[in-house]
């Protein structure tokens, strides 16, 4: 069977699309998947072309037997909705080009989305070459946009984002939600094209606990700290403001350091709120390459998993929950909904209210005083994933569903 998967994000890039995308990659083509990836020249989140990507407007790669064609965007930090959309907009002209002057034949077309420009370039390239397209949403969009405070939801940009998805939904012949409550609310606004939930999770043969996490990580490791970190993109979602102010609040406790890896689309947020509220006790260290990130994570005596509370994040569970608790270090994460949910199941999660600075800061010190419960929690966590959310079973799951999807079409 042969797979063009259209992912805007794709490594050496980071952040969830691009992990996901990889992994379903990785574990698709062991099952005997022939696919291409069309992806965006490497630039995520810095704005910038990474080196030995630049100057070109197609470059072609291999990644676990499959050909990862990179196309032109306009290369930005996606500062803003015109920054957003130049970028977002040019990977959908490069891709269409890039397919109009090679025009293959395909089983089946899949995108990954958001962005959305991404699920709209593989619409119209199904459609031209007359083949299967399934959609994966990983977040459900205009919707999470208007949560994160991107646009208005009485602004045309909302209205215009609506109707986009509606005609998406009924252009797919197959919806991919990766959560239960992401699945309902699609089937509430187009309850006519099939849906199959293929959840997220975490490729364990990439995150696992790292014994020395010294030999990995770019910064000396002092062992006398208790360490708390955050480990990701700076997202939308991503409510990085209640870390730092936990941290001031923890001031008091020489002993306790807090780290932020990462970089993205909300940087110039996290700056703000680093200017304003001087943290003494907090090293952001920027971002890292995938290789080193399971060791930042062994690095923590405590992860945090921090989301805005806002209603449409209720129906996700951000992929660092799961490499967090793969690498067996204990969460407090910051959330409602789904979130807490799994949290609570797990028993390796600390679940707070979400924009609690005060609460998250309480919780740290409670906790570092207790250490035979952070060693319990350390215990659940990776068997909890190994039961629930394999990257491998769940690629394994969205195979079949596509054989079936080809075969019954056929």
């Amino acid at each position: 069977m042969k797979m063009l998967m259209i992912s805007q994000y794709y490594p050496p890039e980071t952040g969830a699309g691009a992990t996901r995308s990889a992994a379903m990659v990785k574990y698709l083509a062991r099952r005997g998947w022939d696919i291409e990836v069309l992806s965006e020249l490497p630039n995520y989140p810095t704005g910038k072309i990474y080196p030995g990507y630049k100057r070109v407007f197609h470059q072609q790669e291999q990644d676990h037997g499959a050909n990862i064609h990179r196309v032109w965007v306009w290369a930005n930090r996606r500062r803003n909705l015109r920054e957003q959309l130049g970028i977002f907009g040019s990977f959908l002209l490069s891709s269409l080009y890039f397919i109009i002057g090679r025009p293959r034949r395909y089983d089946v077309v899949y995108a990954t989305s958001p962005p959305i420009f991404a699920a709209i370039a593989g619409a119209l390239v199904a459609r031209l070459l007359k083949t299967r397209f399934v959609l994966e949403v990983r977040d459900i969009w205009p919707d999470a946009a208007v949560d994160a405070g991107k646009i208005e939801k009485k602004s045309f940009y909302f209205k215009l984002g609506r109707r986009i998805e509606h005609w998406l939904y009924r252009r797919a012949d197959l919806i991919i939600p990766v959560t239960g409550r992401s699945e309902d609310i699609i089937r509430d606004r187009c309850g006519k094209t099939p849906t199959r939930v293929i959840y997220n999770g975490v490729d364990l043969d990439h995150f696992h606990r790292v014994e020395c996490p010294q030999q990995l990580v770019d910064e000396p490791l002092d062992p006398s700290k208790f360490r708390v970190g955050y480990v990701g993109s700076l997202g939308v979602i991503h409510d990085l403001s209640t870390f730092v102010r936990a941290a001031r609040l923890c001031e008091d406790d020489p002993s306790i350091e807090f780290v932020i890896v990462g970089d993205g689309g909300s940087r110039a947020r996290l700056e703000e709120v680093l200017a304003e509220v001087q943290p003494s006790n907090l090293q952001w260290v920027g971002l890292k390459e995938h290789c080193k990130v399971p060791a930042y994570i062994s690095s923590f005596d405590i992860a945090v998993n921090p989301v805005y509370d806002a209603d449409i994040f209720e129906s996700i569970i951000t992929v660092k929950f799961f490499e967090y608790l793969a690498c067996e270090t204990p969460v407090i994460s910051l959330a409602r909904g789904l979130m807490k949910e799994e949290g609570d199941r797990s028993r390796a999660v600390v679940t707070l209210p979400p924009e609690e600075p005060r609460a998250l800061a309480e919780m740290i010190k409670r906790l570092k005083a207790d250490p035979e419960r952070l060693h319990k929690l350390s215990e659940r966590a990776r068997p909890f994933i190994v039961e629930h959310y394999s990257r491998q079973e769940q690629a394994h799951k969205l195979s079949d569903l596509l054989h079936d999807l080809v075969g019954n079409l056929n």
